[in-house]
């Protein structure tokens, strides 16, 4: 499935949606568009952060840049959620909105809190639109030390922020659900807690995940992962963003059903990766056989490394080099 970028701008008022067509480079290459009440029009496209003006052209300067109306703030929240506010109180408990597409709205604002305890954002300021692509195999060149004889190895990706670990989990999710690169294809289990891998809308994945994968979208790890084994037989389970001191608890379950696993992790490298709590004790107990590290050198999705999780040495012959994906 090739996603269609500009399918973004059907949720963006006119005047936004005009500076958008005519941006320096094309819209088609921007990752990110952030809409802040109030103030200027910010994107991002891997390489450049900057404000947009009236005419699409980039600055740096305030005063020149398109100037976001509150009011254009509540119009887009209307046509994502087609015109119907009640449509989107799950998004607003969540703190984010799903297009399709797989297309991903962040939300900020005013909070409402009881006892403690977030309830949801009741007044939306700031929209942040992640454009989502797919890297139809990204992975390829790493799939290869991820497989032993027949059998895929326990993996973890690491990178910083937006360097490209999303989209090659959920390309090496797709491999090995059709079989691409590896001896034989494997049902996977894709626990995608934040709807980041699948993309789905309306439990629909809008990503292409493989032909032998089982979504459960919007379910918290742990939750999932008892599902798809009490269930789906899995043999892979995926999921993405670990490295809360609960979510060691998740691996050992899932090595306690004999099934393997591929993950994602922020972290620069090996030598941060043991400084986390969590990351450090699943890398010094090696309960992870390859660590990916990716980083933004040469662009989103700068394949560094590959290490190996029992020498906890790099794997030779692996130089660094883009994937063309992004996070």
């Amino acid at each position: 499935m090739v996603t269609n970028i500009g399918e973004v701008l059907t949720y963006l008022t006119p005047r936004i949606r005009r500076a958008l067509e005519k941006v320096d480079g094309g819209f088609n290459r921007l990752e990110e568009i952030r809409l802040r009440a109030g103030k200027p029009l910010q994107v991002e496209n891997g390489q450049v952060s900057a404000l947009v003006t009236p005419e699409g052209s980039f600055t740096d300067r305030a005063d020149r840049a398109l100037q976001v109306r509150e009011d254009e703030i509540l119009r887009c929240l209307q046509l994502m959620g087609d015109n119907s506010f009640y449509t989107l109180e799950e998004e607003f408990k969540e703190g984010f909105i799903t297009l399709p597409g797989g297309h991903r709205v962040g939300l900020a604002g005013e909070c409402l809190v009881e006892k403690g305890r977030l309830l949801r954002i009741k007044k939306v300021t700031a929209l942040n639109l992640r454009l989502a692509r797919e890297a139809i195999g990204s992975s390829r060149r790493i799939i290869p030390f991820l497989v032993e004889g027949d059998r895929p190895l326990r993996a973890m990706i690491i990178s910083p922020p937006q360097a490209g670990k999303t989209t090659l989990l959920r390309d090496i999710v797709r491999s090995f659900s059709n079989g691409e690169g590896i001896p034989s294809p494997v049902k996977v289990g894709l626990v995608d807690e934040r709807g980041e891998i699948a993309g789905c809308f309306h439990g629909i994945p809008q990503m292409d995940v493989g032909i032998r994968t089982d979504v459960l979208n919007g379910c918290p790890k742990q939750d999932g992962i008892f599902l798809l084994l009490r269930s789906m037989s899995p043999q892979v389970i995926a999921t993405d963003e670990i490295g809360r001191p609960e979510d060691l608890k998740v691996i050992e379950e899932i090595l306690n059903a004999g099934v393997g696993f591929i993950t994602t992790a922020h972290a620069w490298d090996t030598k941060d990766l043991i400084l986390r709590p969590a990351l450090g004790e699943i890398w010094d107990r090696g309960l992870v056989e390859r660590v990916v590290i990716l980083s933004r050198r040469y662009g989103s999705g700068t394949l560094e490394e590959i290490w190996d999780g029992k020498t906890k040495k790099p794997l030779p012959g692996v130089k660094p080099v883009r994937l063309g994906v992004r996070e």
